[in-house]
């Protein structure tokens, strides 16, 4: 009997230090109530949800109670939640420095470092908990986010631009040029750009980004708008070179992406096994319809067809705005083509060459007039859920994993909490008619009133 007692006693001592240690295990619960869920694919709002955040996941949607009684409850009071936006083509180190590819070469170090930093803030603040960044960064950056140590959104990253020699990614002077500096070149020294000429240096290049911890890579498969040695129509690679990037990519389990203007360059690298494109606004009716068919993201930065920009500085000098009249023209079909065969849209900003406050406006117009051509709800699913399905083309790569872009269970908990119903008035995430003329504007919307990216609060007006 005694025997007996000492072995009860041990087992409920060992059964009380499990309890307390999965108690100590536990994770962290929010839970919120009284909200519409947009969930970022359908057409209409869950109305009178609740959400589950455990960790760093949502657990849970539903339009019954949900029984948590250790969460944190947030009363959404009626309003809509979302998933966070994303923005699938940034330049986080080429804003807020230069204002021109000339002006890069007399770019600090610590400048671009702390601009870049003041930009990640500048876009988890706007509700935009991750970024695609299509070329100039390296994994530094998001490093420091994931850690804690820093304020910005996830980051997905194609590290340097890989382009020609006078290709869009060659932002040498000619006298540089003449001296083969690349050594000299800071988009170079930056690993913001590498200038790859032929199969060998572009399978370098390719596996230099991998070094650096790039996502996937970007390639500029034709010419440029903003840049001045490459005509707007110029062929930057062939078929074959494409695919050495492709196959170089394929080896890390992820994609390549292409910069390219025109319907003979993006055909080319549909040919090549491209999965992505950069603007691509210059394309015919069959080659729409080949990128609808074959499921091929489209990156297009809408704000770019319309004509303030000739207006811009850099879009204004003599080298670059005849390029920019050119592309105008050459776009004038594209609209009316993707509404005919709906290809697979995510949000593109692409502000280079300005100023943070500059960007700011350019975002918010970019918002607007996506929806005025598209309609808002192809807007939110180009800035949510399809933005994350295309983050997934990472594979083995991707540093997040999980589901992005959309409110189910088992995506990551990036969420903002909004004022009104964004699937009827836009202006609650900030988008704004005015681009040029705007007036300028602090860091983030009253309108969004919680930002929580990770299952971390970064913003809760709320409480």
């Amino acid at each position: 009997m005694k025997k007996f007692t000492k072995i009860t006693v041990a087992a409920s001592a060992l059964a009380l230090t499990a309890s307390v240690s999965f108690a100590q295990d536990a994770l962290p619960q929010t839970l919120f109530t009284n909200v519409h869920v947009f969930d970022g694919v359908s057409e209409a709002r869950i109305e009178n949800a609740s959400v589950l955040v455990e960790g760093n996941l949502i657990k849970e949607v539903s339009t019954d109670a949900i029984d948590a009684p250790d969460a944190t409850v947030i009363d959404g009071g009626g309003r809509t939640l979302m998933p966070g936006l994303i923005d699938s083509h940034t330049h986080l180190y080429a804003t807020g420095v230069f204002q021109s590819f000339a002006g890069l070469q007399a770019a600090k170090w610590d400048q671009v470092g702390a601009v870049a930093t003041e930009n990640a803030a500048d876009y988890l603040y706007d509700g935009y908990t991750t970024i695609r960044d299509t070329g100039g960064m390296g994994s530094g950056l998001r490093e420091l986010i994931d850690q804690g140590v820093v304020e910005g959104p996830r980051i997905y990253t194609a590290g340097a631009a890989i382009g020609p020699t006078s290709g869009h990614g060659d932002w040498r002077n000619p006298v540089q040029m003449s001296f083969d500096a690349i050594s000299e070149d800071m988009g170079s020294r930056l690993n913001m750009s590498y200038v790859a000429d032929g199969i060998d240096e572009i399978r370098k290049a390719s596996r230099l980004n991998f070094a650096h911890g790039a996502s996937f890579l970007k390639l500029m498969a034709g010419g440029g708008v903003s840049s001045e040695l490459d005509p707007l129509w110029s062929i930057a690679y062939s078929v074959e070179e494409i695919a050495a990037a492709v196959e170089a990519a394929s080896f890390f389990d992820t994609y390549v992406t292409v910069h390219a203007y025109t319907d003979e360059t993006v055909s080319m690298a549909l040919d090549a096994g491209v999965k992505s494109l950069e603007h691509a606004q210059m394309v015919t009716e069959d080659t729409v319809k080949r990128i609808a068919d074959e499921g091929i993201f489209w990156s297009l930065n809408v704000a770019g067809m319309d004509p303030q920009l000739l207006t811009h500085p850099n879009f204004s000098m003599p080298t670059v705005k005849p390029k920019l009249e050119a592309y105008l023209d050459g776009s004038e079909n594209v609209v009316a083509l993707i509404k005919k065969y709906k290809p697979k849209m995510v949000h593109n900003v692409d502000t280079v060459l300005s100023t943070i406050s500059f960007g700011r406006s350019h975002r918010d117009f970019e918002k607007y007039y996506f929806a005025d051509l598209f309609g808002i709800h192809a807007f939110l699913v180009a800035a949510t859920s399809t933005a994350g399905e295309l983050a997934q083309l990472t594979g083995q790569r991707n540093p997040y994993p999980n589901k992005l872009g959309v409110i189910e269970a088992g995506a990551y908990a990036d969420i903002l909490l909004v004022d009104g119903n964004p699937l009827e008035d836009l202006s609650v995430l900030g988008a704004n008619p005015e681009w040029f003329e705007a007036a300028p504007r602090d860091r983030g919307f009253e309108s969004i009133r919680v930002i929580m990216k990770d299952g971390k609060f970064y913003k809760n007006t709320l409480e």
